[in-house]
């Protein structure tokens, strides 16, 4: 299919929204493959953790606060920025870190909305197995790792802002579940493309790694990437890789936190694609 041009009032604008351990990165490198499309990673992440407004509880970032990322600046950038020469613009980002509720109000007008799940249970047991080998690291304790592993997995801010997205702006939802992307990927993103607009490429099933040019500045930091991007970044295609956190013994709040969510992402996982 032949890619569709676009100027700043008609192009096609397309915003990936999922939480930690979803695979967000690897879709988003699918994409950012295909050179038609103007690929934005996790501005409003840089906006939580590394802007002048920054309101990350933890202290993820030491460095000074990075110009052109408070809250505004970041709508302002998504929502003007021109692809004469594009088929379309697409955003990554993690739903939590728009700060809640009250940060609502930035969210970008004229995006379509896709919803990246994966079941809690999978991707909390690969949050937790990365957390502990950090936190091991810097000498934190377990409790560290349990506050940072519902920290970075956030389903419920997911959910929030699903239903305020469907509920409240009246406006449709796409879900896609990573297990289907990891099963069937060409079969996954044909649908996706459907859904969505955006015209399928095969750049989308086999790219460069590596490809992180887009990515603001401060997370191209090598210890950054390191800690939370390697295996993605060092990827070429969606494929199943050993699971070794499949028999961590995890602690009673995170178990209690996987069934608190569960239902959440059932009820999602009925309306995916």
């Amino acid at each position: 299919m032949a890619a569709r041009f676009c100027d700043i009032a008609t192009a096609l604008r397309v915003a990936l929204w999922a939480r930690g351990r979803s695979r967000s990165t690897a879709f988003e490198l699918a994409i950012a493959g295909e050179s038609s499309i103007t690929v934005f990673h996790e501005q409003f992440a840089m906006a939580y953790c590394e802007g002048e407004e920054r309101i990350c509880p933890e202290d993820y970032s030491k460095g000074p606060p990075v110009p052109g990322y408070t809250y505004q600046e970041v709508k302002d950038r998504l929502e003007k920025t021109s692809c004469p020469e594009k088929s379309a613009i697409f955003i990554k980002d993690n739903t939590g870190c728009l700060g809640g509720r009250k940060n609502y109000k930035y969210l970008p007008t004229g995006y379509i909305h896709v919803f990246l799940i994966r079941d809690p249970k999978a991707s909390i047991m690969s949050s937790y197995k990365c957390a502990l080998a950090e936190c091991s690291r810097v000498g934190y304790g377990v409790r560290d790792v349990v506050k940072c592993v519902i920290e970075v997995h956030r389903f419920v801010e997911n959910y929030r802002f699903y239903k305020y997205v469907t509920n409240e702006l009246n406006l449709p939802a796409i879900i896609v579940e990573s297990d289907d992307l990891i099963r069937n990927p060409r079969k996954t993103l044909q649908k996706y493309c459907l859904a969505t607009g955006l015209s399928f490429s095969e750049n989308f099933l086999n790219w460069k790694p590596g490809n992180i040019h887009h990515f603001p500045d401060r997370m191209k930091n090598p210890q950054f990437v390191e800690m939370y991007f390697k295996t993605a970044i060092e990827s070429s295609c969606f494929q199943l890789l050993a699971q070794s956190h499949i028999n961590v013994e995890l602690p009673e709040e995170v178990k209690e936190y996987i069934d608190h969510v569960m239902p959440l992402y059932m009820e999602m996982a009925e309306n995916k694609l």
